[in-house]
């Protein structure tokens, strides 16, 4: 059975058309690392009716690449296409994820939003009080971006102003924040404004497209 499942992939894998499906995983990783990837949502009619592949020299998948799960092991700078076929009761779908793999220094660059695609700017009122010297972003999950202060103060303020490609805005007022985004709507400027009982602190960051290509 998995034989003749196997041969009918390979049959209509040149006629596969890109589905309404995502690959759940980091888009950035680290030399050596290892980064679990699955599909989303799991439309496959077995377990093991599923087939992975791995486009470039960069890196490697480990396990059984028929499973909705697979490992990628990073061996090397550089950018990697996975991609995923899966049979399912609609017949063959497809979809693919780019990974960006660098090394130690530039990925926490760019995680830490202290790469050249990343400019900071501080104002601040003189004698102020605020502690806060900088903020920071991570990934909250898939599409969206969580910002929060380098210094915890429950007795601060904030509110949180981001501009994105398309000049649209949104705002909070949470001190940890979160805002969706992709790759064609990325975000452009994020503005912090903390507030002490004495004074008001200005942070700015601007972001290039690309940064967000990657993130």
């Amino acid at each position: 059975m998995k034989k003749k499942l196997l041969i009918l992939m390979g049959i209509l894998i040149t006629g596969l058309s890109f589905s309404q499906c995502t690959i759940n995983g980091k888009s950035i990783i680290k030399v050596q690392d290892e980064e679990t990837y699955s599909l989303s949502p799991e439309i496959g009619q077995c377990k093991d009716c599923h087939l992975w592949s791995s486009y470039g020299r960069n890196a490697t998948i480990i396990g059984d690449n028929k499973l909705n799960t697979i490992k990628l092991k990073a061996n090397e700078l550089g950018r990697q296409l996975i991609s995923i076929s899966v049979l399912t009761s609609q017949g063959m779908v497809q979809c693919s994820k780019t990974i960006e793999i660098l090394d130690s220094k530039n990925y926490d660059e760019v995680i830490n939003g202290t790469s050249a695609d990343v400019k900071q700017n501080t104002n601040t009122s003189k004698n102020c009080d605020v502690e806060v010297t900088d903020f920071k972003q991570g990934k909250f999950g898939d599409g969206i971006v969580n910002f929060f202060p380098n210094v915890s103060n429950n007795e601060y303020k904030y509110s949180w102003t981001v501009t994105y490609s398309d000049g649209s805005i949104m705002k909070s007022a949470d001190k940890t924040s979160q805002f969706p985004y992709t790759k064609e709507k990325g975000i452009s400027v994020v503005k912090l404004q903390i507030f002490s009982k004495n004074c008001i602190k200005d942070l700015s960051r601007s972001y290039e497209p690309i940064f967000w290509e990657h993130f």
